[in-house]
């Protein structure tokens, strides 16, 4: 059994890094769509996030198979210039597709800013990587003044970096003011009030299993890490669709090199330090992330979940064989996991019913606030008011796996609709 977790291990995370390449069904395009342009009319841009392994406009791939959109297949449909075609206002920058959620929000405010990123002092001697990385033009067009307010959508991954900048923002980094005093960056100087909502899809809020029996295993990890250095040494910084970004723990090239040196000592720093996201998605590591996060008194916060699984008559979760076929293997090791205890929580419940990577019970909300999280459609039905400074969590979309969110699948209307909806919900308040 310990030899086929291994090689389902392995497997799985070759497969992450070989996505691009898998072609399932992908949705219908809805460019030619004319919604009720009074139902969106808002002052605040929509920024989205991709997961781990993500892409975004700036990659070469996303012109064939928009991350936002086409997901995993060959299509043109793009959820960002559709929105744009109908007056709203959508960017999708490219953060580090396997950095920590820190490192992340570190890039998502650089691109916003339109600077440098500062991964930030404290943080950079903690985990053994340089304190600045690439410099980005604002993406919006001009340099975000933080007073401007804005909508952060997180898919996967996403959504854990989309809180961490939410919270960095409001509350910033007592670390690093202490590290730098008067030099600090405003990332971490707290204050700004410029988060309007805080929207999650399939979020690992709490983790998943499938980061444990990963990371858990040194070899498969640790080759892997060795793949990510030989790509950055062999072939540079564009490979196949994205940069890696790993060019502050020199694993790829800096901004301006061509090519990075080989060197088992930044690939074993790159594990030994847990500034990954294989870390932050294992339970012990998001729930470390999460004693960092605070709510923002003033901003809004959703979470949409899924859930692709069924019970069979063994009691186990069983997947629905629609699913994007990226999650046969990882499903199986959730299957695996079933009934085991990880970082002291028993997989069982709705920590064993998934949307073939990510646990239900993980995407709704950060178990930390779960006194406060409650459910949006019981609150709207029992006319109560929705506040800010609270997780409210949708009706799960059963049927629906995590990369449906994508684009590969009309869910329950169409793809867009679902979009148009979650946006008019944002623009509401």
């Amino acid at each position: 059994m310990k030899k086929a977790t291994k090689l389902f291990s392995l497997l799985l995370a070759i497969i992450i890094c070989a996505s691009v390449c898998l072609v399932p069904v992908s949705a219908e395009s809805g460019a030619d769509r004319v919604v009720e342009q009074d139902r969106f009319v808002t002052d605040y841009p929509y920024i989205f996030v991709h997961g781990m392994g993500g892409w975004s406009p700036t990659n070469k791939f996303y012109s064939m198979s928009p991350y936002w959109g086409g997901g995993l297949s060959l299509s043109d449909t793009d959820l960002i210039t559709m929105l744009n075609d109908q007056g709203i206002e959508a960017y999708a920058p490219a953060v580090g597709p396997l950095s920590s959620a820190w490192d992340r929000a570190c890039e998502l405010y650089a691109q916003l800013k339109g600077t440098t990123v500062d991964y930030g002092e404290a943080h950079s001697k903690a985990h053994g990587h340089d304190r600045y990385g690439f410099t980005y033009e604002p993406i919006m067009g001009e340099s975000w003044n933080l007073e401007d307010k804005i909508n952060l959508v997180g898919h996967s991954f996403g959504g854990a970096t989309v809180r961490l900048l939410t919270s960095l923002l409001a509350f910033g980094s007592e670390e690093e003011i202490a590290a730098t005093g008067d030099e600090t960056s405003e990332l971490f100087t707290g204050g700004h009030d410029c988060v309007h909502s805080c929207i999650t899809l399939s979020a690992p809020h709490n983790g998943t299993q499938v980061s444990n029996i990963l990371y858990d295993l040194t070899g498969p990890y640790y080759v892997i890490v060795m793949l990510y250095n030989i790509i950055g040494a062999v072939l540079g910084n564009d490979f196949l669709v994205f940069s890696l970004q790993m060019g502050h723990f020199g694993l790829t090239p800096k901004q301006g090199e061509k090519r990075t040196t080989f060197s088992f000592d930044k690939i074993r720093n790159y594990y030994t330090a847990q500034d990954n996201c294989y870390y932050d998605m294992t339970l012990r590591g998001a729930k470390e992330l999460n004693e960092t996060i605070k709510l923002s008194e003033n901003t809004y916060y959703y979470s949409y979940t899924t859930a692709a699984t069924r019970t069979d008559r063994f009691g186990k979760q069983l997947i629905y064989p629609s699913v994007t076929p990226i999650f046969y293997i990882s499903s199986a090791m959730l299957r695996m996991s079933e009934g085991k205890t990880y970082d002291g929580v028993t997989i069982e419940g709705d920590w064993a019913v998934n949307d073939g990577i990510v646990p239900l019970i993980s995407a709704r909300y950060p178990l930390c606030d779960e006194v406060t999280a409650l459910s949006y459609e019981e609150s709207v039905a029992s006319g109560k008011e929705i506040e800010p400074g609270r997780w409210y969590y949708m009706d799960t979309l059963v049927g629906t796996d995590h990369f449906d969110f994508c684009g590969t699948k009309d869910y329950p209307t169409s793809f867009e609709d679902f979009y148009y909806s979650m946006i008019e919900n944002a623009n509401s308040r």
